[in-house]
């Protein structure tokens, strides 16, 4: 005999919400009882493909080159539209080198540090940089 909260067997179009027991319609988002989020639900209809991925914008920085040119401590920031800041980089990494050189290996606890920054600094301002082109559709500097 169905009960209250099971109106009539399971049947193959439908399931068992996983909170509350109630049967849903499968491939269902929500309970329709409890509102509870289903496992395996689809955000579209029953039957249609993945949405694509969106592609590169005309214009987007790539994060990876942009740490790859940061080998050269300030080419990521130029790379990255940042010129004046690339060549306050270059410079100081130049003269953090050839002091590093020259006088003691010590200072390379200060070059060191520095060089990291300039490396993670390029990848994250390419990641911002692509994030306001894609919120506003221009660049952001």
């Amino acid at each position: 005999m169905a009960s209250d909260r099971h109106p009539g067997p399971v049947s193959a179009g439908s399931a068992t919400c996983a909170r509350c027991e109630n049967r849903v319609t499968a491939g269902a988002r929500f309970c329709a009882y409890c509102g509870a989020p289903q496992a395996g639900a689809r955000n579209g209809p029953l039957g249609a493909p993945p949405a694509p991925a969106y592609p590169p914008l005309p214009g987007e920085k790539s994060p990876g080159l942009a740490a790859a040119l940061s080998v050269i401590t300030g080419l990521g920031q130029m790379y990255n539209r940042e010129v004046q800041k690339g060549a306050v980089f270059l410079l100081v990494g130049a003269i953090l080198v050839l002091l590093v050189a020259r006088l003691a290996a010590g200072l390379c606890a200060i070059w060191l540090p520095f060089w990291i920054y300039g490396v993670v600094d390029a990848w994250a301002r390419a990641d911002a940089y692509n994030r306001a082109l894609r919120a506003t559709g221009r660049p952001p500097w």
